[in-house]
């Protein structure tokens, strides 16, 4: 029995394949920012993640506890923290030997933890592996489940019939199903015909610790252009590459800073050659969020051209730098912004449009601040980590009278 259980008002268990493994990691970083604002509200909240190579089994960060479990020996444990398990699990036949060990021993590990801790409540980040699990744990020791989809997990719903009736069992099992946008929540309740009611839209919170705007920097005299993306096809790189290739031929002086990691980074670099953008485009890989908030505060618009984006939280770390954004008006980025208020929309795979409308923000630095100035606002309001955590502390309480 946890030995604080009289001083708290409930406990959560978060069960999540993606976690952070020290402090200051990007890795899943916004869930560790939710676990720790739920813990200072009322809730004990423990977290049990994947282990990895040189991660102790067992640790305390910021105050969190969190119980790591081995599911292979040496470099074999290596489908955590890659944000690409799914990939690598179906191209590989011996990621799939591992991936059955992950399930088992991750299992094993939440079961134990439930059980010792007498923990009444899983809540499980991504359907699966995680929401598996927890579905499993919330079966045999009778607890509430709440399970989170992030987006990427819902993509693989049209590979296979399989994958709909595991996911179809763990959202019917579960309680109540959170998602960060609305998109995903017509996306669920139309691909596997679940109840609207059961389905809530409660986005991750933004680090406004970590993230913040500067007041007291210089201005600089480069228009910088930020986008923060994995190097992926989804993220519609190339979109934006062949926009900034028309700043250019209408001769409008920018710099332009990628930063983020991924398979599509060689093709982006030999675009960038081909439209001889070397001198205008830097590639970066990602950045600790410190380091990122410089970023931030050092462009004048980011930029997010991404279709069916599960949500965007890179938008929402630009707005809390009151950064006028940009983003393709698809998937659960119209939830961030609303056109002409706190930024500007384009249609998706439209170079014209987004070239346009960089350049009606490079050309209007009183439509900048206005647009920068109301996303600060709604940041505030909608995803701060105080905004996000009353939603969820709502939820368990609902659990709990369950």
């Amino acid at each position: 029995m946890d030995r604080k259980s009289k001083m708290v008002e409930g406990k959560v268990l978060f069960l999540a394949q993606s976690f952070v493994r020290f402090k200051d990691d990007i890795s899943s970083h916004y869930l560790f920012s939710l676990a720790k604002h739920i813990s200072k509200s009322g809730f004990s909240v423990k977290v049990v993640a994947p282990h990895q190579s040189g991660l102790k089994k067992a640790e305390v960060i910021d105050g969190l506890p969190i119980f790591r479990f081995r599911y292979m020996v040496g470099h074999f444990e290596r489908l955590a923290y890659t944000g690409n398990m799914y990939k690598m699990v179906k191209e590989n036949l011996i990621n799939k030997f591992i991936f059955v060990f992950f399930l088992f021993f991750f299992f094993l590990k939440a079961y134990r933890i439930s059980k010792s801790y007498d923990i009444p409540i899983v809540h499980a980040h991504w359907w699966v592996p995680s929401g598996l699990v927890g579905c499993l744990v919330s079966i045999l020791l009778k607890r509430q489940l709440l399970v989170t989809t992030h987006g990427t997990d819902l993509r693989i719903l049209d590979d296979s019939k399989i994958f709909s009736l595991l996911a179809r069992f763990v959202f019917r099992r579960a309680q109540y199903v959170t998602v960060v946008s609305s998109f995903l929540k017509t996306r669920l309740v139309s691909r596997l015909n679940l109840p609207e009611k059961k389905i809530l839209v409660i986005p991750m919170p933004v680090n406004t610790q970590k993230i913040k705007f500067s007041p007291g920097r210089k201005e600089n005299s480069e228009n910088v252009i930020l986008c923060v993306a994995r190097y992926t096809k989804q993220k519609k790189l190339d979109v934006l590459i062949g926009s900034l290739s028309l700043l250019k031929e209408w001769e409008i002086d920018f710099k332009a800073i990628f930063i983020g990691e991924g398979p599509e980074k060689e093709n982006l670099k030999e675009k960038i050659n081909d439209l001889s953008l070397m001198d205008r485009i830097k590639l970066l890989d990602l950045i600790p969020q410190k380091d990122l908030n410089h970023y931030y505060n050092l462009s004048r618009v980011v930029v997010l051209p991404s279709v069916n984006e599960g949500f965007g939280l890179v938008l929402v770390e630009a707005g809390l730098c009151k950064k006028t954004v940009i983003g393709a008006c698809s998937g659960g980025i119209p939830d961030i912004i609303e056109d002409g208020v706190t930024g500007l929309l384009v249609p998706p795979d439209d170079y014209r449009a987004l070239a346009h409308a960089m350049r009606k923000i490079l050309s209007d630095e009183g439509l900048a601040k206005r647009l920068g100035e109301n996303a600060y606002q709604q940041v505030w309001k909608r995803f701060s980590p105080e905004a996000i955590t009353r939603r969820f502390l709502f939820t368990y309480r609902k659990l709990i009278c369950n």
